[in-house]
């Protein structure tokens, strides 16, 4: 089989799709035949040290470097002539390209009222729409997103191969009390309890929503707990503002994520006395898996992917209020017992997916998509 994969998203920082695209490519490498080419078609060179981790393929740099879109619809197909099937897995795939291919579609959250501006509806949604029925199958994470995709995008149920995604088997429960006293003491100035969110932060995800009911608990409960945000503020929060406004401003601390390896991740997951994720819509979240493979009590959304995963396992709101946000907090910080609860439930729930078979069916896809 002749492999091609689209990763003109590998040159950005290492979150969500661009870490979904490297586990494939990790998993993949012990499963390539001796006789599969597959080529990792860049917009940048990347470091030696990146392209030993993933030896087994070919990693090919198309010049120049232009606009995503520009880029993988002008020169990517040029490049990847004579492929048995060409792999989109960050949404999108060149509208124009005339060999068979896949396109991996994590979200569909514009159904979503309030979830996306305006203009993703004429802009993404239009890309991802097209890519859909251009690709030969569409690989979703979830029922949920299966249902949207057929609805919103008017593709066919039976085009669409639904496979989950995992955490790593680096992520883990830490039982090393002095390393995990060294991460709060890095992270939230002090060797203080804390509350994580981990993702790019945007009103999508409620963050403002979040800060208001952090408030509302330090005045109501007295609560010793920072607040530690970690991912990118893609969505232009006001951080400083809000904080300052809700007098917490000694209490909330934002790193934009940049790891050089995911270790230290899995720290800041352990160190944590809870993880929430209050988003308004959302696909398969590898930050909410990663956190309950790391036995972290999680407070999440009964909603799409949110829902699928984490209902009965994770305490989840049916609507993310600031009063229903605080209230969950309040609760889980305030009951050991349940506390205990929610980090069995995390680690049972978290070991029922696995990046082994994850990669796996997704390259039986591939396999008979370049078959067909």
């Amino acid at each position: 089989m002749k492999l091609g994969i689209s990763g003109w998203r590998l040159s950005t920082q290492p979150l969500g799709v661009v870490r979904y695209t490297e586990y494939l490519l990790q998993y993949w490498q012990g499963m390539l035949a001796p006789s599969d080419d597959a080529t990792v078609f860049v917009c940048q060179p990347w470091t030696p040290g990146r392209a030993d981790r993933f030896a087994r393929f070919t990693v090919r740099q198309v010049r120049p470097r232009l606009t995503n879109a520009l880029w993988e619809n002008l020169l990517l197909p040029r490049h990847a002539k004579n492929l048995d099937v060409l792999f989109g897995p960050s949404y999108t795939l060149p509208l124009l390209y005339k060999g068979r291919s896949v396109v991996a579609i994590h979200s569909v959250d514009e159904v979503q009222p309030g979830a996306l501006p305006f203009w993703h509806e004429l802009t993404y949604s239009q890309k991802y729409r097209l890519s859909c029925h251009r690709a030969d199958k569409v690989v979703v994470n979830a029922v949920s997103t299966k249902d949207r995709v057929c609805e919103r995008y008017g593709i066919a149920e039976n085009k669409i191969e639904v496979i989950g995604l995992a955490a790593d088997d680096t992520f883990r429960p830490i039982h090393d009390q002095e390393l995990l006293r060294a991460t709060r003491r890095k992270y939230v100035a002090g060797d203080r309890p804390y509350i994580l969110f981990v993702g790019g932060l945007s009103t999508r995800r409620n963050i403002p929503v979040l800060l208001t009911a952090f408030s509302r608990l330090k005045q109501e409960l007295r609560i010793p707990h920072a607040l530690l945000l970690v991912g990118p503020n893609r969505g232009d929060v006001p951080l400083e503002r809000l904080a300052d406004e809700l007098h917490i401003s000694d209490s909330v601390f934002h790193t934009v994520g940049r790891f050089a390896d995911h270790l230290e991740l899995v720290s800041i997951y352990n160190a944590a006395d809870v993880f929430i994720l209050p988003s308004i819509s959302e696909g398969f979240s590898l930050t909410l898996i990663e956190a309950m493979r790391c036995g972290v009590p999680v407070i999440t959304v009964n909603r799409a992917a949110l829902g699928e995963v984490a209902r009965g396992y994770a305490l989840t709101l049916e609507e993310p209020t600031v009063e229903a946000v605080a209230d969950a907090l309040g609760r889980v910080l305030t009951n050991v017992e349940l506390q205990q609860t929610l980090r069995a439930n995390s680690l049972k729930r978290a070991g029922q997916y696995s990046w082994e078979l994850t990669a796996r069916n997704t390259l039986a896809v591939l396999r008979d998509v370049a078959g067909a």
